[in-house]
């Protein structure tokens, strides 16, 4: 093994890291010289060792380490940790089902670090294999296709639960001291949450809930398995289901999420049995997963709409708020919204004529402007 130390020449980045080691040799860089210095360059290699031997993660032992792994100064490092709760902007949207969703949206300097962060740790961290939301490669089928055939549904739905995933459970889960040193662990927490909670609308926020969920995604996960039953978790959405009375799970689930202080939305609690349509986060899981008729049905109409009357009246014409700002219809936006709904119905039904040929239609009505 050999060692090379190059104080003044900027480091080369693989994978996001501080260091290189290829071919049995580490390469520290200048960020690494208070580092290397205080515990010596033996010393300091085989601290970088051991840790890369044990995580596929960064090794970012101090603040200097920390500002070039996020791509900024160290002065500015200290100034976004000290003012994080001032670099959001706050806006709320409709919700379908009535009242408003507040998005807190990090500016852009903050977005950048939170990427980086995103990219580079978060999603080298393990989650659950029950957790099918956020993660590369994850398909609401994935969420779905489970529950197939199944006599009974049990659906849950948990209120705020960005909101209730507070500071101290991000840093125990994903950046705590078997990953970092405890001034890193925390200063990176700082910089993914808003007052002490996960802010919707920061790109941390969706793979920091599946790492903060992943001993309860595993523990009933594994409990709904002794017990015959299915489980899957999509966000805020859990869904458990069987051949058998659902109630204990019902009661399980319960307990242990009001344990880790989350809140149950009553209101969105349902048991479903088969004799009725049992929907799972939008797919019929009857007999086979399928986009349920009400959806296509008012997308075909939202199809119609725009087709007869062009994009900017068919906003206008049914009052599609989320897409009128400051008076003005956003017509790029809407035709955005309706091509990934489409997409999304040919995910699933990938031979729908209909919706096919509608994207189709769109996509002309468009070039011919």
């Amino acid at each position: 093994m050999s060692v090379i130390l190059v104080p003044q020449e900027p480091c080369i980045v693989l994978g996001g890291d501080f260091t290189e080691i290829h071919n049995g040799t580490v390469t520290f860089g200048k960020e690494d010289t208070n580092f290397v210095s205080k515990f010596g360059i033996t010393n300091a290699t085989d601290m970088v060792l051991d840790f890369k031997g044990r995580h596929n993660l960064p090794f970012i032992y101090d603040t200097y380490q920390l500002a070039h792994f996020l791509k900024i100064s160290r002065k500015e490092l200290f100034s976004i940790t000290n003012n994080c709760n001032e670099m959001y902007q706050i806006s709320q949207i409709p919700k379908k089902s009535g009242g408003f969703r507040e998005i807190s949206s990090p500016n852009g300097k903050l977005k950048n670090v939170q990427r980086i962060i995103l990219e580079n740790i978060l999603q080298d961290i393990p989650i659950s294999e029950f957790a099918t939301a956020y993660h590369q490669g994850a398909k609401l089928e994935d969420n779905a296709s489970p529950h197939i055939g199944k006599k009974y549904l049990l659906k849950l739905d948990l209120s705020d639960f960005f909101g209730h995933i507070r500071f101290d459970r991000v840093y125990s889960s994903a950046f705590n001291s078997n990953y970092f040193p405890k001034q890193i662990g925390a200063m990176l927490t700082t910089l993914c949450c808003l007052e002490d909670t996960l802010p919707q609308g920061a790109p941390t926020s969706p793979a920091l809930s599946n790492i903060v969920m992943k001993n309860f995604d595993n523990n009933f996960g594994a409990w709904c398995k002794t017990h015959n039953l299915c489980y899957t978790r999509y966000c805020d959405d859990i869904t458990v289901s069987g051949d058998t009375s659902l109630y204990s799970a019902f009661n399980k689930a319960k307990a242990w999420l009001e344990n880790m202080e989350f809140e149950i939305n009553e209101s969105k609690t349902h048991f479903v049995s088969n004799a009725n349509r049992m929907t799972v986060t939008g797919l019929t899981v009857n007999e086979k997963v399928n986009i349920t008729s009400d959806y296509k049905r008012n997308l075909r109409q939202e199809i119609f709409y725009v087709l007869k009357y062009g994009f900017e009246n068919a906003i206008i014409h049914e009052n599609i708020t989320d897409f009128i700002h400051d008076n003005v219809a956003c017509t790029q936006s809407y035709y955005n919204h309706l091509i990934g709904k489409i997409n999304y119905v040919l995910s699933v039904e990938s031979g729908n004529a209909y919706f096919m040929k509608a994207r189709d239609e769109l996509r002309r009505f468009v070039e011919k402007g």
